[in-house]
């Protein structure tokens, strides 16, 4: 299936989520230092603030990745349209969210469309489907939709993008990445897989905020900073295969440690934290191999929060969630 992605291409690709494109200008600096690649779901609307940025973008660095062919949406519409429907109307309410018959009225209250989506080539049955279930109303150009619907419609189709390209999720509403953990899998108390946030502090420029473009993608371009990106990439997979398996490497965690390094010295003198926040499910146990990483790495400054059982009715995404607000003006 054509999925827009390029297959020979070895560099990692995240798809931002929720809708079209990013929140503000500062997560564009952030990933024009730590992402590989960056996809949006969606056509970026000719009424974004950010249109002209992302074509300069586009022209000047290797960040942005090509949207999803239609043809891809097109065949997902179906199983799309499925999930949706059992979201908005369970068979037993788990969420504040799924089964909130209150919030669904909301959803398809028309003073409620408030967020713009164009139209798009292989989103015309998708489309459709919003509009005869009430939870989109007509407008030129395109459709417009409750923003939470929108997120919700987004989030589904960015994780089959990513689960059928082998790339990972990435947004900044904390909010939705918990909802899509929880589309994934149900928390219980008994039995389950082991589960638990990984936090990864990265360093970041200590006025991003003031840095421009322009600096950030000659930082982009300079020699050497396009491998240690990719080397920092590479060892942060292997680390979450790792953790995944439930088998400590301390070894692994080293190469992770050494690659983050490498990059690091490539950012300045004057650097803070960020974090970089993904969920891990193991095989095994958890307890006993994060005490030995611990051990074996003291001074690591990766944060293992508390661990919950999880059982997974659906395949699991490699999602991450970023908090800019450190570096914010």
């Amino acid at each position: 299936m054509a999925t827009g992605l390029n297959p020979d291409d070895p560099m990692k690709t995240h798809i931002y989520y929720p809708g079209m494109e990013v929140r503000d200008e500062l997560w564009l600096k952030f990933a024009l230092i730590y992402l590989e690649r960056l996809a949006f779901v969606f056509t970026v609307s000719e009424k974004s603030g950010l249109t002209a940025l992302l074509d300069t973008l586009r022209q000047q660095s290797d960040l942005l990745a090509e949207p999803p062919e239609p043809a891809f949406f097109a065949a997902i519409t179906p199983q799309i349209e499925s999930q949706i429907t059992g979201l908005v109307a369970p068979d037993f309410v788990r969420h504040k969210v799924f089964g909130n018959k209150e919030l669904i009225t909301r959803w398809r209250s028309i003073p409620n469309h408030d967020c713009f989506c164009p139209a798009q080539a292989g989103l015309e049955r998708l489309h459709g489907f919003c509009l005869t279930q009430g939870f989109a109303t007509q407008d030129e150009g395109g459709i417009r939709m409750a923003r939470r619907f929108a997120n919700l419609l987004s989030m589904r189709l960015a994780r089959e993008w990513a689960l059928a390209n082998e790339g990972a999720l990435i947004t900044d509403h904390d909010y939705l990445d918990r909802l899509l953990h929880l589309l994934e899998s149900r928390y219980h108390n008994r039995g389950g897989q082991d589960c638990f946030h990984l936090e990864i502090p990265l360093q970041v420029p200590t006025h991003l905020a003031k840095i421009s473009f322009a600096e950030l993608i000659a930082l982009r371009g300079r020699s050497g900073f396009r491998q240690q990106l990719a080397a920092f990439h590479q060892a942060l997979d292997a680390l979450l295969a790792m953790l995944g398996s439930g088998y400590a490497d301390p070894v692994i965690l080293a190469r992770f440690e050494q690659a983050q390094q490498g990059l690091n010295q490539l950012l300045g003198p004057e650097t803070r934290s960020l974090p970089l926040t993904t969920l891990v499910s193991c095989s095994l146990p958890a307890m006993a191999m994060i005490h030995r990483l611990k051990e074996s790495r003291p001074d690591s400054t990766l944060v293992f929060h508390p661990i919950k059982k999880s059982h997974f009715h659906q395949r699991k995404s490699q999602h991450f969630f970023t908090r800019l607000g450190q570096v914010k003006p």
